[in-house]
């Protein structure tokens, strides 16, 4: 008995597992919704209102976990974090027009006296 718990939350954890899971939730969820909408009556309005909802917040919420351990496990098969040549990459692309924006019309003016960028906003 011991032994299953780990084995069953082990497989729980997969992604393929939580997305499966999340599907048969949503279409739960939506069958209830069409119940309601096919037979107006009050018991299918209020389940589908309340356990209908519950059941798509719940498989949304497996689905953002299946996402979020799939990016952890690229993140830690890449084995690395950014490192600063991919920083300033980066922000090579964006440029120095929406540093000098950020600076505002003191930085841009200094930007345009020595070709350098300004530095955070502070004007010389």
């Amino acid at each position: 008995m011991t032994r299953r718990v780990p084995r069953f939350l082990k497989r729980l954890a997969q992604i393929s597992t939580l997305l499966r899971i999340a599907a048969v939730l949503t279409m739960v969820g939506l069958a209830l919704m069409v119940w309601s909408m096919l037979q107006p009556t009050p018991l299918p309005v209020i389940l589908a209102m309340s356990v209908g909802q519950g059941l798509g917040t719940l498989a949304f919420a497996l689905f953002c976990g299946a996402v979020l351990i799939d990016q952890v496990r690229k993140q830690r098969a890449k084995g690395r974090t950014m490192s600063t040549d991919e920083i300033a990459a980066g922000e090579a692309l964006v440029g120095p027009g929406a540093r000098d924006a950020a600076a505002g019309p003191a930085g841009a003016q200094a930007a345009l006296r020595d070709g350098s960028p300004p530095s955070r906003g502070v004007s010389p």
